[in-house]
């Protein structure tokens, strides 16, 4: 009787267990997959993670450019398209869009369990600003991107979604090689990405009034051709760029589609 009370008693310890892991597992994967992540690169390359209530969790300046436009604003709390507007504006005011010039790209890169939903809420977010603002610009997708797909190919990745997170950590922390990264689940390669996001939103809290000073000024440099721009703007203006904006996206999309981290130093290095 008493071997059969011991018995019991450790089938009960194995079987709570097993619901505590099965529970943590699951309210981590829920959790996760409520977790989206999303990248514009213009020049300023910029990352964003929000919740299942599409509201920005996080962000995180990939680059200088990207640091500089970030600091003394406040992204955490908005919407998803609020948030993309926001940093198509600054990037515009601060002239890594040239409001004059028919050369600008964006790409969008997302990550989420409605990564469709989201991929094209963020596209028509992006095109409604700048035929608004009368804004060439090509607004190229990852998941369209030959080049992204031949390089998810060549390392056993499943689809580029995946590709984006393992490059993402690589570039922040090159001791994760691609080789690594890709043996984890998208759950995982997020969690990791949240961290860096998270370790991050104290240096942004922290920043210089030098460096504050350093982009009032790119602002202010760049301040009379973006007014002039704006000002710009009525009914005929933007009628003529609708029109003539279409035309644009169908001929230069393509172009970008092939590889556009090639196509956009191209640009780079005509300008320089």
């Amino acid at each position: 009787m008493k071997k059969s009370h011991e018995i019991f008693t450790i089938i009960s310890i194995i079987v709570f267990a097993i619901i505590v892991a099965v529970g943590v597992y699951i309210k981590d994967g829920v959790e996760m997959r409520n977790t989206h992540f999303f990248r514009l690169e213009i020049n300023p390359k910029i990352e964003f993670m929000t919740g299942a209530d599409n509201v920005v969790d996080s962000v995180y300046p990939v680059n200088a450019e990207a640091y500089s436009l970030v600091i003394g604003e406040d992204f955490v709390g908005l919407k998803i398209d609020e948030a993309v507007q926001k940093f198509l504006s600054l990037s515009a005011k601060m002239g890594y869009l040239d409001v004059d010039a028919k050369d600008n790209a964006v790409q969008i890169s997302v990550t989420s369990s409605f990564t469709q939903a989201l991929e094209s809420k963020i596209y028509t977010t992006c095109n409604k600003y700048f035929s608004d603002n009368a804004i060439f610009c090509v607004i190229a997708e990852s998941d369209a991107d030959l080049a992204l797909f031949n390089e998810a190919k060549k390392n056993g990745i499943g689809n580029i979604e995946k590709l984006v997170l393992c490059k993402s950590i690589n570039e922040k922390d090159n001791s994760y090689t691609i080789d690594k990264l890709k043996k984890l689940s998208e759950s995982d390669l997020l969690k990791i990405i949240k961290k860096y996001h998270s370790d991050y939103s104290e240096k942004l809290e922290n920043f210089t009034q030098e460096e504050l000073a350093i982009k009032q000024t790119i602002i202010a440099n760049n301040k009379a051709k973006y007014d002039e721009h704006i000002a710009s703007l009525n009914s005929k203006v933007l009628q003529k760029f609708s029109s003539e904006y279409a035309k644009y996206k169908r001929s230069e999309t393509a172009d970008y589609e092939l590889d556009f981290a090639k196509k956009y130093e191209e640009h780079k290095r005509a300008k320089e």
